[in-house]
């Protein structure tokens, strides 16, 4: 995330040396939006062996939803980033820089499902979709308008996506929720994806403590008379010589 900030930093620097007219607050979240969509391939990120493989093995109890990455640092690491994790992405940025945001999540089905959100500045919220990637031209020739108005102007809302079929687009955006300003959007999901990822990196220090408590336990018992074990006993013996050492002997 830092490199993220650090090249839509100088990208903003660039443009405002260029032609200084546009507000920070306007000009930086399509200066990010331009920057996610070139960052990623479409397509989920799911954590691997290497990296958190206790998600890997809980993933037939938990679904394999619950493996798609939503730390934005981890998102960051790979080159496929579906509607959601480009949406944290943005939204993380621009968190950062002080903007708030919240989610805009489409439900209509599980074929035409979709994940995006709002950022709110100059008074009001704007809607950004970095992953089915709108013609932004447009949608800032009326200042990046809110969902609500995006939705209920289909003539509209099909000429900013018209490289899609539009019978899709009519389906996608036929019914929209939002999430809480400033709130994290998949809470559960970041959590359990921390913990994982700690256990997967701890794990061996539990097996190498349990290893040492149980090899000084045998240690101790083994060093006991007369004990080999902790379960059977062995006696000792004591050397005796043998009846064939006295000859004369009768008995």
């Amino acid at each position: 995330m830092d490199k993220l900030i650090v090249y839509c930093d100088s990208m903003y620097a660039a443009k405002e040396g260029a032609t200084p007219v546009h507000s920070f607050e306007e000009t930086y979240p399509l200066i990010v939006s331009g920057a996610i969509r070139h960052r990623f391939f479409h397509g989920y990120s799911s954590y691997g062996f290497n990296d958190n493989f206790m998600a890997l093995m809980l993933e037939p109890m938990t679904g394999k939803w619950m493996s798609a990455i939503v730390i934005p640092d981890d998102i960051m690491r790979y080159p496929y980033a579906a509607c959601s994790q480009q949406a944290i992405v943005m939204m993380d940025l621009l968190h950062r820089k002080g903007y708030s945001t919240r989610k805009v999540a489409f439900v209509n089905g599980a074929k035409n499902g979709h994940f995006s959100f709002e950022a709110y500045y100059k008074s009001g919220w704007h809607f950004f979709d970095p992953n089915l990637e709108p013609d932004m031209d447009l949608l800032a020739s009326r200042n990046i308008p809110p969902i609500q108005e995006l939705a209920t102007d289909k003539q509209f809302l099909l000429a900013a996506y018209r490289h899609m079929p539009q019978e899709q687009v009519l389906r996608i955006f036929k019914k929209y929720v939002y999430g809480k300003p400033n709130t994290f959007p998949a809470p559960r999901a970041i959590i359990y994806q921390k913990v994982t990822k700690f256990l997967s990196y701890t794990t061996w220090v539990f097996f190498l403590l349990a290893f040492l408590l149980v090899r000084r336990k045998y240690l101790k018992l083994s060093y006991q008379t007369n004990v080999r074990n902790n379960r059977f006993y062995f006696p000792g013996f004591k050397r005796k010589r043998s009846p064939s050492y006295y000859p004369d002997a009768t008995a």
